[in-house]
């Protein structure tokens, strides 16, 4: 009796040993925090170079937001192409050295417009980590245990943003003791323009780590050898199958967008706001405000991925678009103490822990909702697709939103906070109410999704 030859797919389920898989999650981590690290200083200099390049609070924030959020999603697309069929470290290796660059020309700057470019190149280079890395994630942990490295990764958001203010803050007020420096061929630079060099350049060394991490097997793949598939019929293909499921795929980018925009909107002012409100220094904002997004932040992160997976224990297959609705009802409430009823800025401190928590709670699970409803070779086009709409909307205008509501309807600089308020109180219990009514959207494309690809 002659046996059947097994299935070549039986064994390409098999998974990466997981120490391995987890050291990779680690090195990805690292670059996610050197990526917001080097987006964010930005938001802890606002008043130094709001009055040495004479710009107004508009201007301020557009720089926050725009010209990061345009060309990162823009730029997204091509990569998400090319991460689906191309090495996808590699892609992220020449990202990382790519952004660390245009960071340090950031310290070169000396007008709106040259600072604009060198944005417009950090936001270049950005794109290429996310789509490649929550690729490379899927094919390194089985779907079950999907949330909590996808987790990590994005906790290196947060901790990027934490780093950037516990350490930028201190240089800040070192460096500002210091006249104006003169630098061969660049001629003279403000003293904050030195932040910007002691925060890129490192990236170049975690670079050269990428590149020495295996690219895993892509597993998950549907029933058609898209690896040969040219990229137009590629688009066309994705372009099919988010219309089979727009209704999950909407829901899903528009209340994560709305959660980016109150995020970035915090991002981009917290600092300013605890400067502005209570007269702390720059060291002192950065500090205490780093310190919040670093513990409350990176814990909110983490509790999400496994709040995920306890809610997916228990038989939920919506289960990362659930937590993340539960966890976003605190975050208005959350809000408006911190911005509207604390008196001093440990008490702001004290309201804006429970907010950073909660609302660091979907940093992973945007990732892990629309990995789990998206076969493979589509699922660095869909994360391109949800972070073009997330940066093009949620960035740009989180950041510019709250310098129009303080320059054009308060115009009163000290009125930051009610700014902020706005922004966090409207948009909260709007993206809870989307969750709400596209969770069976989700429930339903999962499961044609899963019954469609292979096992």
């Amino acid at each position: 009796m002659s046996t059947q030859p097994v299935s070549p797919s039986s064994h390409e389920q098999s998974w990466p040993n997981p120490q391995y898989a987890w050291f990779v999650i680690i090195v990805l981590f690292i670059c996610s925090i050197f990526s917001f690290l080097d987006r964010q200083i930005l938001s802890l200099l606002v008043e130094e170079i709001k009055a040495d390049l004479d710009l107004s609070e508009i201007q301020m924030g557009l720089l926050l937001g725009l010209p990061f959020a345009l060309f990162y999603a823009g730029m997204s697309i091509p990569i998400a192409l090319a991460a689906d069929k191309l090495n996808r470290k590699n892609i992220i290796a020449a990202g990382v050295a790519f952004w660390s660059l245009a960071t340090a020309a950031c310290g070169l700057a000396g007008s709106f417009l040259t600072l604009f470019m060198a944005r417009i190149g950090v936001g270049a280079g950005e794109a290429a980590l996310s789509p490649s890395a929550v690729s490379i994630i899927s094919d390194y942990f089985p779907k079950e245990k999907l949330a909590m490295p996808m987790a990590v990764f994005t906790m290196g958001n947060l901790t990027g943003v934490g780093v950037a203010m516990i350490l930028g803050g201190p240089i800040a007020l070192y460096v500002s003791q210091f006249d104006a420096i003169t630098l061969p061929v660049f001629g003279e630079i403000f003293p904050w323009q030195l932040t910007f060099f002691f925060v890129g350049l490192p990236g170049l060394a975690l670079a050269m780590l990428v590149l020495s991490l295996r690219e895993p097997k892509r597993k998950g793949l549907s029933n058609l050898d898209a690896q040969s598939e040219p990229a137009m019929e590629s688009l066309a293909r994705f372009a099919r199958f988010f219309m089979q499921h727009w209704k999950a795929f909407s829901t899903l980018v528009a209340s994560f967008t709305l959660l980016v925009l109150m995020a970035y909107a915090n991002f981009a002012w917290m600092p300013t706001f605890f400067r502005r409100s209570f007269g702390w220094d720059v060291a002192e904002a950065g500090v205490n405000y780093g310190m919040i997004v670093l513990i409350a932040g990176t814990t909110g992160a983490f509790f999400g991925g496994w709040f995920s997976n306890f809610l997916a224990g228990r038989g939920y297959r919506d289960a990362p678009f659930r937590a993340t609705m539960l966890c976003t009802i605190p975050l208005a409430p959350a809000a408006f103490g911190t911005f509207m009823l604390a008196d001093s800025g440990m008490e702001a401190v004290l309201w804006f822990i429970p907010w950073q928590f909660f609302g660091s709670v979907p940093a992973g699970l945007a990732g892990t909702a629309m990995m789990t409803i998206t076969p493979n070779e589509m699922r660095a086009k869909i994360s391109s697709f949800y972070l073009f709409f997330s940066n093009l909307i949620g960035v740009t205008i989180g950041a510019a939103l709250v310098a129009w509501f303080t320059q054009e309807y308060f115009a009163d600089e000290a009125r930051i906070n009610e700014s902020l308020a706005i922004v966090n109180c409207v948009f909260a219990p709007i993206a809870v109410l989307i969750i709400w009514r596209g969770m069976k959207h989700f429930r339903q494309s999962r499961d044609e999704v899963e019954a469609a690809t292979t096992t």
